[in-house]
Parts: structure tokens; sequence; C-alpha cells
């Protein structure tokens, strides 16, 4: 065969080892072009591969959606292990038992102001609301437990807890706990 002269489909396939019906794909889409010696559909071939290997051309998109869709499932598999070794858990779930604990912790504080009247009686009124102004918002913030306090800094709270009894003004003594 003389690589210089028009080349059919069918021998152009018997060269490079595939069908028939492969190397009218290619023709299909443009890769060769009917008429073409062999030298030239043997060149546009290689750079067809060429580019295909180097991940660009038509074959290129459905390898990337590929890789894509490997990569997914590789996080599924992941995340699926981490389910099942009890390294991570749904979202809804760890939303629902802080907010479980929340109302339980809620609960627990809701009747300190009573029992700390009773274990205080010298309490001095202004004290008492002190103290019921600061559990009910240790209250609010428990009950009000969730995630998003993780990612949204809640600006009232003081780590510290001084703004939970204000310090009494000066000449006041008699007033704080």
């Amino acid at each position: 065969m003389n690589p210089y002269e028009p080349v059919t489909q069918s021998e152009f396939a018997d060269w490079i080892g595939v069908t028939q019906q492969a190397v009218s794909d290619m023709v299909g889409r443009g890769v060769l072009h009917p008429g073409q010696s062999l030298k030239e559909w043997m060149r546009a071939y290689c750079n067809h591969m060429r580019g295909v290997a180097a991940g660009r051309g038509s074959d290129a998109e459905l390898a990337r959606e590929r890789a894509e869709l490997t990569r997914i499932n590789s996080q599924r598999a992941r995340l699926k292990l981490e389910m099942e070794q009890g390294e991570s858990a749904p979202i809804a779930a760890i939303e629902q038992v802080l907010a479980s604990i929340g109302r339980g912790i809620g609960g627990h504080l809701e009747p300190l102001p009573g029992v700390i009247h009773k274990l205080c009686p010298d309490l001095t009124p202004e004290a008492l609301k002190q103290v019921q102004a600061a559990v009910s918002k240790a209250c609010d913030l428990a009950v009000s437990a969730s995630l998003d306090l993780l990612t949204e800094p809640d600006e009232e709270a003081a780590p510290d807890g001084d703004d939970l009894f204000p310090q009494p003004a000066a000449g006041d003594e008699e007033g704080g706990i």
C-alpha cells in the first residue's frame, strides 16, 4: 500500500488495529477527512491520540467526567467508612443530640435561683435578680445550642462569664453577690 494514496476506512482500520466502525466514528467527528492518504490519516490519528492522552479533545471531556465521578465515589466511600467506624455522623443527628442536651441543661438550670434563695436566705432581692438573669441567659444559650454557633460567633456571650454577674456600682457593695 502506497502511503501517499487515499486510503479506505477498512484499510486504515486494519493498519491501526481497530474496527471500520471506529474509523468511521473518527471521520464523523472530523478527526480524519475522507480522500486523504494513509500518511495524512496516520498523522491525524497520532495527533488525535496525543491530544486524548494529554486530556484534550472530545474524549477528554468524558475522561474528566469519569475522573470527577471517581473522585465523588471515593469521597462517598470514605464518608461511609468514617460513619461505620463512628468517626463521622450526619449533621442532622448531631444537631438533634445537641438540642436535646441543651434542653436538658436548660431544664436543670431553671430551678437554680429558687434553690439558691432557699440555701442563701440572706441574699438581697437585687442579687437574686442578678442570679435569675444569669441563669435565664444560660438557659437561653443552652436551649438555642446548634452547630450554627460553631460558624457564627456570639457577640453577646463573654467567654469568661463577666457579663453574667455585673459588678456593683462604686459605693454599692451590698447589692452584689
